[in-house]
Protein backbone atom coordinates (compact mmCIF):
# COMPACT_ATOMS: atom_id res chain seq x y z
CA UNK A 1 0.00 0.00 0.00
CA UNK A 2 0.87 3.76 -0.60
CA UNK A 3 0.13 6.87 1.13
CA UNK A 4 -0.74 10.11 0.13
CA UNK A 5 0.59 13.23 1.80
CA UNK A 6 -2.91 13.58 3.51
CA UNK A 7 -3.00 10.29 5.22
CA UNK A 8 -5.24 8.91 2.80
CA UNK A 9 -4.28 5.14 2.52
CA UNK A 10 -6.04 4.35 -1.47
CA UNK A 11 -3.66 2.49 -3.61
CA UNK A 12 -2.26 -0.52 -4.04
CA UNK A 13 0.93 -1.26 -4.81
CA UNK A 14 1.80 -1.06 -8.26
CA UNK A 15 3.00 -3.69 -10.53
CA UNK A 16 5.90 -2.11 -12.27
CA UNK A 17 6.00 -3.62 -15.77
CA UNK A 18 8.24 -2.09 -18.74
CA UNK A 19 6.03 0.36 -19.72
CA UNK A 20 4.85 3.15 -16.65
CA UNK A 21 2.04 5.45 -17.57
CA UNK A 22 3.15 8.30 -15.10
CA UNK A 23 2.31 12.28 -14.34
CA UNK A 24 3.18 15.14 -11.70
CA UNK A 25 0.15 16.11 -9.56
CA UNK A 26 -1.09 17.42 -6.45
CA UNK A 27 -3.75 15.46 -4.38
CA UNK A 28 -6.19 17.67 -2.05
CA UNK A 29 -6.32 17.07 1.48
CA UNK A 30 -9.39 14.62 2.18
CA UNK A 31 -12.04 17.07 3.52
CA UNK A 32 -11.00 18.75 -0.06
CA UNK A 33 -12.23 15.49 -1.83
CA UNK A 34 -14.90 14.66 -0.37
CA UNK A 35 -16.45 18.22 -0.54
CA UNK A 36 -15.27 18.20 -3.96
CA UNK A 37 -17.57 14.34 -4.45
CA UNK A 38 -20.03 15.82 -2.47
CA UNK A 39 -21.16 18.67 -4.58
CA UNK A 40 -20.18 16.90 -7.61
CA UNK A 41 -22.98 14.57 -6.26
CA UNK A 42 -25.78 17.37 -5.95
CA UNK A 43 -24.89 18.59 -9.32
CA UNK A 44 -25.30 15.08 -11.56
CA UNK A 45 -28.20 15.14 -10.19
CA UNK A 46 -28.97 18.64 -12.68
CA UNK A 47 -27.84 17.37 -15.61
CA UNK A 48 -29.39 15.35 -18.51
CA UNK A 49 -26.49 13.60 -18.55
CA UNK A 50 -26.22 10.22 -16.41
CA UNK A 51 -22.05 10.74 -14.94
CA UNK A 52 -19.73 8.64 -13.37
CA UNK A 53 -18.65 10.08 -10.08
CA UNK A 54 -14.82 9.33 -9.52
CA UNK A 55 -14.20 8.46 -6.14
CA UNK A 56 -13.08 10.83 -3.41
CA UNK A 57 -9.55 9.61 -2.89
CA UNK A 58 -8.47 9.70 -6.43
CA UNK A 59 -9.55 13.44 -7.28
CA UNK A 60 -6.19 15.21 -8.54
CA UNK A 61 -4.69 18.18 -10.30
CA UNK A 62 -2.35 16.84 -12.94
CA UNK A 63 0.32 19.29 -13.20
CA UNK A 64 2.76 17.18 -16.08
CA UNK A 65 1.25 14.20 -18.18
CA UNK A 66 4.29 12.38 -18.52
CA UNK A 67 2.57 9.55 -20.57
CA UNK A 68 4.15 6.11 -21.00
CA UNK A 69 7.82 5.57 -20.34
CA UNK A 70 10.69 3.09 -20.51
CA UNK A 71 10.80 1.01 -16.49
CA UNK A 72 14.74 1.81 -17.03
CA UNK A 73 13.69 5.26 -17.53
CA UNK A 74 12.58 5.70 -14.06
CA UNK A 75 15.03 6.53 -11.61
CA UNK A 76 16.64 9.56 -14.17
CA UNK A 77 12.77 11.14 -14.23
CA UNK A 78 12.65 10.51 -10.36
CA UNK A 79 16.00 12.60 -10.04
CA UNK A 80 14.81 15.09 -12.39
CA UNK A 81 11.74 15.28 -10.29
CA UNK A 82 13.26 15.41 -7.08
CA UNK A 83 15.47 18.69 -8.81
CA UNK A 84 12.08 20.32 -7.43
CA UNK A 85 12.54 19.99 -3.58
CA UNK A 86 13.71 23.33 -2.21
CA UNK A 87 12.93 25.39 -5.86
CA UNK A 88 9.08 25.54 -5.64
CA UNK A 89 6.78 27.98 -4.45
CA UNK A 90 4.25 27.98 -1.86
CA UNK A 91 1.06 27.49 -3.52
CA UNK A 92 -3.05 27.25 -3.04
CA UNK A 93 -5.54 25.80 -5.08
CA UNK A 94 -8.65 28.01 -5.35
CA UNK A 95 -11.46 26.10 -6.55
CA UNK A 96 -13.69 28.46 -8.10
CA UNK A 97 -16.37 26.52 -10.37
CA UNK A 98 -17.67 23.57 -12.15
CA UNK A 99 -17.51 23.06 -15.36
CA UNK A 100 -18.39 20.61 -18.37
CA UNK A 101 -14.89 20.43 -19.65
CA UNK A 102 -13.33 21.56 -22.46
CA UNK A 103 -16.36 23.13 -23.24
CA UNK A 104 -20.50 22.90 -23.36
CA UNK A 105 -21.18 21.99 -26.14
CA UNK A 106 -18.25 18.96 -26.22
CA UNK A 107 -17.93 18.23 -23.04
CA UNK A 108 -15.85 14.97 -22.01
CA UNK A 109 -15.88 15.25 -18.61
CA UNK A 110 -16.73 17.72 -15.52
CA UNK A 111 -14.32 19.37 -13.73
CA UNK A 112 -13.51 22.06 -10.78
CA UNK A 113 -11.62 24.81 -12.19
CA UNK A 114 -9.09 25.86 -10.47
CA UNK A 115 -8.52 30.10 -10.67
CA UNK A 116 -5.25 29.98 -12.45
CA UNK A 117 -1.92 31.72 -10.22
CA UNK A 118 1.44 32.42 -10.90
CA UNK A 119 2.63 30.19 -8.50
CA UNK A 120 1.08 27.38 -10.23
CA UNK A 121 1.71 28.43 -13.30
CA UNK A 122 5.65 28.33 -12.22
CA UNK A 123 5.18 24.79 -11.01
CA UNK A 124 3.84 23.39 -14.13
CA UNK A 125 6.67 24.96 -16.06
CA UNK A 126 8.96 23.62 -13.65
CA UNK A 127 8.22 19.85 -14.14
CA UNK A 128 7.15 21.00 -18.07
CA UNK A 129 10.84 21.74 -18.82
CA UNK A 130 12.27 20.16 -15.88
CA UNK A 131 11.64 16.36 -17.96
CA UNK A 132 12.83 17.75 -21.45
CA UNK A 133 16.36 16.45 -21.38
CA UNK A 134 14.78 12.94 -21.18
CA UNK A 135 13.10 13.04 -24.21
CA UNK A 136 9.60 14.22 -22.38
CA UNK A 137 8.10 16.57 -24.53
CA UNK A 138 6.98 20.39 -23.83
CA UNK A 139 3.30 20.92 -23.57
CA UNK A 140 3.03 23.45 -25.86
CA UNK A 141 -0.83 23.82 -25.13
CA UNK A 142 -1.25 26.71 -22.29
CA UNK A 143 -1.67 25.14 -18.45
CA UNK A 144 -5.54 24.78 -17.68
CA UNK A 145 -5.37 23.53 -14.04
CA UNK A 146 -9.15 21.75 -13.52
CA UNK A 147 -9.97 18.40 -11.09
CA UNK A 148 -11.89 16.09 -13.10
CA UNK A 149 -14.39 14.87 -10.54
CA UNK A 150 -16.73 13.04 -13.35
CA UNK A 151 -17.17 11.18 -16.00
CA UNK A 152 -19.53 10.22 -19.09
CA UNK A 153 -19.41 7.84 -22.23
CA UNK A 154 -21.86 10.01 -24.28
CA UNK A 155 -23.12 13.49 -23.54
CA UNK A 156 -26.31 14.91 -23.68
CA UNK A 157 -27.13 18.42 -24.91
CA UNK A 158 -26.82 20.51 -21.47
CA UNK A 159 -28.24 23.35 -20.47
CA UNK A 160 -25.86 23.88 -17.25
CA UNK A 161 -22.15 25.05 -18.08
CA UNK A 162 -20.72 25.89 -15.17
CA UNK A 163 -21.76 25.86 -10.86
CA UNK A 164 -20.24 28.34 -8.66
CA UNK A 165 -17.63 26.15 -5.93
CA UNK A 166 -15.72 27.98 -3.77
CA UNK A 167 -12.75 25.89 -2.15
CA UNK A 168 -9.36 27.15 -1.16
CA UNK A 169 -6.35 25.24 0.48
CA UNK A 170 -2.77 25.26 0.68
CA UNK A 171 -0.85 22.94 -1.49
CA UNK A 172 1.56 20.64 0.87
CA UNK A 173 3.17 18.49 -1.66
CA UNK A 174 3.32 17.40 -5.54
CA UNK A 175 3.61 13.78 -6.24
CA UNK A 176 4.89 11.87 -9.17
CA UNK A 177 2.46 9.36 -9.88
CA UNK A 178 2.06 5.67 -11.22
CA UNK A 179 -1.29 5.69 -13.15
CA UNK A 180 -2.42 1.74 -13.91
CA UNK A 181 -5.81 1.34 -15.40
CA UNK A 182 -8.34 -1.00 -13.84
CA UNK A 183 -11.63 -2.37 -14.42
CA UNK A 184 -12.64 -0.13 -11.85
CA UNK A 185 -10.72 2.98 -12.85
CA UNK A 186 -7.38 3.96 -12.63
CA UNK A 187 -5.44 3.62 -9.61
CA UNK A 188 -2.62 5.72 -8.63
CA UNK A 189 0.75 4.95 -6.73
CA UNK A 190 2.71 8.03 -5.18
CA UNK A 191 6.24 7.11 -6.21
CA UNK A 192 8.26 9.91 -4.91
CA UNK A 193 6.83 13.46 -3.27
CA UNK A 194 8.29 17.11 -2.93
CA UNK A 195 7.48 18.97 0.00
CA UNK A 196 6.01 22.94 -0.83
CA UNK A 197 6.54 25.72 1.62
CA UNK A 198 3.93 26.72 3.99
Amino acid sequence: MSLLSNGCNIIKQADMSKQLRLFVGIFPTQSTQEQLNLEAKNLSHKLQTEVRLLAPEVLHLTVKFIGNVDEAQLSDLTAAFLKATGNLPSASLQIKQFLLFPSRRKPRVVAAEIERSPELHYIFQFFDRGFSDLGIVADHRSFNPHITVARARRWQKETISTVPVQLVESITSVSLVHSQPTSEGAEYTVLSSVRLPT
